[in-house]
């Protein structure tokens, strides 16, 4: 059976990126965000510098698909609340273990309502206001002194992704590894779309430091929407590192320390760390204190230059993290939330059967 499903996902893969060469198609510099900042909250308020930091929840191989390979028996929740509340996102993970196969789930939900849509809203008649003057202005597709709007044809529309992440353990050249299988669907208005991707993670001790190494959107991933049309996404590459810091100032107190380099030829833009032409390095970075291994206080930066923070909780049967990420400072589009709750699917049977 795991080897017909194996043979299925591979025999898409092959498909689509058959498909992608004599196809219309586009390289773009998004399309597959949803899996970037639809993220745990944990991870979010250390700026996403996660590429070498397991904390073993499902949604930990979000950020390197080489965290599937140990047990974690629990499910996970994340609700998302952003742009002051005007994207709201959901993310469900669980975890399926077979024998000694271990399988890491993660569901993404993105849903945007009342879109304003003003294309058909112009009333194109030049200057003077008058259609059928052939004024100045008249037809021209701008908006002149002495035209205005149709407030009767102002429309709206919605926007839905969903995503499914996942992931399991491998071996490349008999180094360990983690893969993950990724499928998007994308609806906008009347238009639709669907695409398949593969990140490759990799994950190692070096004298006490960790060392992750993540390619994304291998060897390039890829939405096709209804009319034809293939948008290609180019992959990048994220370094990671990660160091933990024991009995410093007290022997119940742990200290992590994480830095992130994420590295795009797609993706520069005038806000990176480092650019040349279209190459470009952004680094984010993660600290986070842990008292007792029950309290969690945790600062951080993400590539985007996002100032984040949070707090964590942590019982035998479950945990509660939050996240807030400051709004750039430009910017007065408001702060991001997000909340998310891992529970055991021990401590669930024990509650269901009490």
């Amino acid at each position: 059976m795991n080897l017909k499903k194996n043979t299925i996902h591979k025999s898409i893969i092959i498909i689509f990126h058959f498909t992608l060469g004599f196809c219309d198609g586009i390289w773009v510099n998004y399309g597959w965000e949803l899996f970037e900042y639809v993220i745990d909250a944990r991870s979010a308020s250390l700026g996403t510098a996660t590429t070498a930091y397991n904390f073993n929840t499902t949604q930990s191989s979000m950020a390197n698909p080489s965290f599937t390979t140990k047990s974690k028996n629990n499910m996970s929740i994340t609700h998302q609340s952003r742009f002051a509340g005007t994207i709201n996102s959901e993310l469900f993970g669980i975890q399926l273990n077979q024998k000694s196969k271990i399988l890491n789930l993660n569901i993404v939900y993105q849903g945007i309502s009342n879109i304003p849509d003003t294309r058909y809203m112009l009333l194109d008649w030049g200057e003077d206001g008058q259609f059928g003057t052939n004024d100045a202005g008249e037809g021209n597709g701008v908006i002149d002194n002495g035209e205005r709007l149709d407030q009767d044809k102002l429309k709206f529309f919605n926007q839905y992704q969903l995503g499914l992440h996942s992931s399991f353990g491998s071996k490349l050249f008999d180094i360990p590894i983690g893969l993950a299988f990724k499928i998007l669907s994308y609806s906008l208005d009347k238009n639709f779309a669907f695409g398949v991707g593969i990140d490759i993670g990799y994950n190692t001790i070096i004298n006490k430091t960790s060392l992750g190494l993540v390619v994304k959107n291998f060897p390039a991933s890829g939405m096709m929407w209804e009319n034809g049309t293939i948008e290609g996404t180019t992959p990048s590459v994220m370094i990671g590192l990660g160091h933990s810091l024991n009995g410093l100032f007290s022997s119940s107190l742990v200290i992590n320390k994480m830095l992130n380099l994420e590295c795009s030829s797609s993706n520069a833009n005038l806000d990176s760390d480092y650019r040349y032409k279209n190459f470009s390095v952004d680094a984010s970075y993660g600290l986070e204190a842990i008292y007792k291994q029950n309290l969690m206080v945790r600062i951080g930066k993400n590539s985007v230059n996002n100032i984040t923070g949070g707090l964590g909780l942590k019982w035998d049967y479950m945990s509660i993290d939050y996240a807030f990420l400051s709004s750039l400072a430009s910017s007065e589009i408001g702060n991001h939330h997000l909340i998310t709750i891992n529970l055991s699917y021990n401590w669930i049977l024990y509650r269901l059967k009490s």
